[in-house]
């Protein structure tokens, strides 16, 4: 089945804060102290699970505790809670959305300048029930256009919006507001987030047969979408999870929209999607694409990674004027390959991050985790060919690759190391993976006639090591959600996704420098010229996840990304053919 997704669906601006605000108090919280949230952080029972794990926890009611860390939700609280919070000594963390509390500022200021507060949106909503603590008792709701009708006649009237509030609906409401009350200040409060979402599922669903809206039934926000899907006469299926997926219905449609409420996470998009993609629609019996079948295997199974780093091995030593030689290549092969298989195991995000692929290791855990091993043997036994500098650089490798998430020091002991281990040591995790990779391929092939390391060996290094780097980051980017979860300190949660994105544009220029500079500084053969086209297309890539022209957790994103190795060591077949034949 073809699936076509919304672009803003997923986590919102001010519920990505939220839970950036509680996750960075779950961090620091000491091993007994509990951080709690007035009422549950998002509508969605799975991760309030996930945060109850890391010790945030929902508090309904007020007296039910006293001190404390209290995390004040998105939606926003009327004042005189906020006094009584304090009152109670709690420490206030304040995750009210800038949008949210933009609109308590207008009502603010025109309540005391004695206007009448109209609110458009659900009266029981957390959110308008803070905006009316607000108004100084001078608010009244309203849900539909009708209602307007029954309002008193009042002098000076201010109209906003339910920061999640069908547009349409309020435009409607505002027409019969001007029509009683003429002078009314009106201000269109709805988020732009919200804005976009509502007109994405419209236009959505003139393209598809059927729409699937992903989030909590309790999320109004995600009802909202599914009642503007369902107001189009298209099929419309609200779920929480995949699992509540209908199969058999959805097997008569071979089109379907997938969008998701501010309040549902990444990984769970990924899930619905995945299992949409599996279903084959009725009566469709062509044979199904082989090479989408093939390819995401080879990624699933780190064969078409580790293929990458084999064909970088060689694209560097012809960069260096080194000779290529087939031994180093299968040694970077192996080595890849087993420490992203092993590695697998100890992920923990891998879940959140890519449900299928992790579904995958643990239906396959036996085969894969005995060829992680076999693929490490070999690797050393190939090492011990070359001599014993590969050797024991191939073993400091391969133990500081297998040790990476093992625990190395007691939590005795974290006050005075403060890491357990070293995926712990914030941003390693793309360190070291441009780190390994780029030794792997660039240095030790010129370890096996001692341990020389000359001008070309650095330079070939440096170019491997920022191709690999702005590889991970780039995937790092995509899983920034999930790593925030299980509290990985990547590159993008560290520097923040803006300044990560123009970060990895500056190594792509900085690569385009030393590849051009490399021939006439002597550090390059004439292939570095050629090279070039890898930095481009790295570049490239980098514009296809700004501008969002693809999905970004999607196998033909990912496969994009990885081809890159691919293309540098095609390029470096066709210059050793075309200008080192003889």
């Amino acid at each position: 089945m073809k699936v076509k997704v919304a672009k803003t669906a997923g986590f919102c601006m001010g519920v990505r804060r939220a839970m950036d605000l509680a996750l960075s108090a779950a961090r620091e919280r000491h091993p007994e102290e509990i951080i709690h949230t007035y009422g549950p952080l998002i509508h969605n029972s799975q991760v309030l699970r996930m945060l109850e794990e890391r010790g945030v926890f929902c508090l309904k009611r007020l007296h039910e505790r006293e001190g404390g860390r209290l995390l004040i939700r998105a939606h926003g609280i009327p004042p005189q809670e906020l006094k009584a919070i304090k009152a109670r000594g709690f420490e206030v963390i304040n995750a009210t959305c800038p949008k949210v509390a933009r609109v308590q500022g207008i009502i603010k200021k025109h309540a005391l300048d004695g206007y009448h507060v109209v609110i458009v949106g659900d009266e029981s909503h957390a959110e308008v029930v803070g905006l009316q603590g607000f108004a100084n008792g001078r608010a009244r709701v309203l849900s539909t256009p009708e209602e307007v009708d029954r309002l008193p006649e009042m002098d000076k009237v201010l109209v906003v919006a339910q920061t999640t509030q069908d547009e349409q609906g309020f435009l409607e409401t505002v027409d019969r507001l001007r029509q009683r009350f003429s002078e009314a200040q009106v201000h269109n409060t709805i988020c732009d987030s919200t804005r976009r979402r509502q007109e994405e599922v419209r236009a959505l669903c003139r393209e598809v047969e059927a729409m699937v809206v992903v989030g909590g039934k309790e999320s109004a926000n995600t009802r909202r979408l599914a009642e503007i899907a369902a107001g189009t006469g298209i099929p419309t299926f609200h779920i929480e999870t995949e699992e509540e997926l209908d199969r058999e219905r959805l097997g008569s449609f071979s089109l379907v929209g997938v969008t998701a409420g501010a309040s549902t996470p990444n990984w769970l998009i990924r899930r619905v999607i995945q299992e949409l993609e599996s279903i084959q629609p009725h009566g469709f019996s062509p044979m199904l694409p082989r090479l989408k079948q093939v390819m995401r295997f080879l990624l699933q199974s780190s064969l078409y990674v580790a293929g990458g780093a084999g064909s970088l091995c060689y694209a560097v030593a012809v960069l260096g004027g080194a000779r290529a030689r087939t031994v180093d290549v299968a040694v970077t092969i192996l080595y890849v390959f087993a420490m992203h298989v092993l590695n697998r195991y100890a992920d923990k995000a891998a879940y959140y991050n890519d449900p299928s692929r992790a579904a995958f290791y643990e239906r396959y855990r036996k085969p894969f985790f005995v060829a992680g091993i076999a693929a490490t043997v070999l690797a050393l036994l190939l090492a011990v060919i070359q001599g014993m500098a590969v050797l024991f650089s191939l073993l400091a490798m391969t133990a500081l690759g297998l040790l990476y998430s093992v625990r190395l020091f007691p939590e005795r002991w974290l006050a005075v190391v403060r890491v357990g281990k070293l995926k712990d040591i914030p941003a390693s995790k793309t360190i070291f993976v441009a780190g390994a990779w780029s030794v792997v391929a660039a240095l030790l092939p010129g370890f096996h006639s001692g341990l020389r390391v000359d001008g070309p060996t650095i330079h070939a290094l440096a170019a491997a090591f920022i191709l690999v780097f702005v590889r991970s980051a780039m995937f790092d980017l995509v899983d920034i959600q999930g790593d925030r979860f299980v509290g990985k300190e990547t590159i993008p949660i560290v520097l923040g996704e803006k300044r990560t994105r123009r970060f990895l544009a500056y190594l792509v220029g900085l690569l385009g420098v030393l590849l051009a500079a490399g021939p006439s500084l002597e550090l390059a053969t004439g292939f570095s010229y050629l090279m070039l086209l890898c930095c481009l297309y790295a570049g490239a890539y980098l514009l296809v996840y700004q501008s969002q022209r693809m999905r970004h957790d999607s196998l033909r994103f990912e496969a994009m990304v990885e081809t890159n190795f691919y293309l540098a060591g095609a390029l470096a077949l066709f210059y050793r053919l075309a200008f080192q034949s003889g």
